[in-house]
């Protein structure tokens, strides 16, 4: 028996149509994560918890549904994509994270959040993976 033939070519879009809604089922939803912010060379801004002024990161969560960002990654590295990994911690619908870029490599999930970089304030890649 065949699904497609050329004789039966105007069977193959609907085929088609039913094959992508039903695949559809096994697909993850895609989380609606988005790097909204950051400063690159903060001298006189937001302070980390030490003092200091920190490079940071904003991240936000537009989805309807709260985000787990445990296999979520934060990279200055486009060869490095998994450079820092976030906790196991949950970004709630609208809700805003603020994430230090400072070198002090933090992920307890309920203090501060501190990268293992720095970002570079005369340009370089950043990606939330």
């Amino acid at each position: 028996m065949k699904l497609y033939s050329i004789s039966h070519a105007h069977h193959f879009p609907l085929f088609a149509l039913l094959l992508a809604v039903w695949s559809l089922g096994f697909m993850p939803a895609a989380a609606n994560l988005y790097l909204t912010e950051f400063l690159a060379e903060n001298t006189d801004g937001l302070r980390d918890s030490d003092g200091e002024f920190s490079d940071w990161i904003e991240l936000f969560n537009s989805g309807p549904l709260p985000v787990n960002l445990e296999g979520y990654f934060l990279t200055d590295d486009a060869t490095a994509l998994t450079k820092w990994s976030f906790p196991a911690l949950s970004l709630e619908p609208g809700q805003f994270l603020l994430v230090f870029a400072s070198e002090k490599n933090r992920r307890e999930a309920a203090a501060e959040l501190h990268t293992n970089f720095k970002i570079d304030k005369d340009g370089e890649y950043l990606g939330l993976i």
